[in-house]
């Protein structure tokens, strides 16, 4: 999990998504930094109500330092918080084949799990 304080996720449910995923940085730099990085070659949505930050890319490459991948298959979801974010993440953007990301428990980040598009659509338009 690296720099981030898993053990704030409990305490952070009822900050503003914004700051629920900046608060989990215990360098604040790498988090304007990473935010910097999707705003230009990724995608950012911020309402007082949810944030995202993701990206398309190619599934099967890492997708930790891939940018601009020329064949995307996935959208990877690097942070969601609020509510209903990821029904209006995949109303928004143009579908591709999967979705991608890991969940951050207060036992830390799990595995990087892919998900078949239209099969978590149905899901979470449910």
């Amino acid at each position: 999990m690296g720099q981030l304080k898993t053990e704030l996720i409990n305490k952070l449910k009822d900050f503003p998504p914004f700051e629920q995923i900046a608060a989990l940085y215990e360098d604040k730099n790498l988090f304007i930094r990473e935010l910097n990085n999707y705003l230009v070659g990724g995608l950012v949505f911020s309402t007082p109500s949810m944030f995202m930050m993701l990206k398309p890319i190619d599934s099967s490459i890492d997708p930790s330092g891939q940018w601009y991948a020329q064949k995307p298959d996935a959208w990877y979801v690097r942070w969601a918080a609020g509510r209903g974010y990821l029904k209006s993440m995949m109303d928004i953007v143009e579908p591709l084949p999967k979705v991608m990301f890991r969940r951050v428990t207060g036992n830390g980040e799990t595995e990087l799990r892919t998900y078949n598009w239209e099969t978590m659509y149905r899901k979470v338009s449910k």
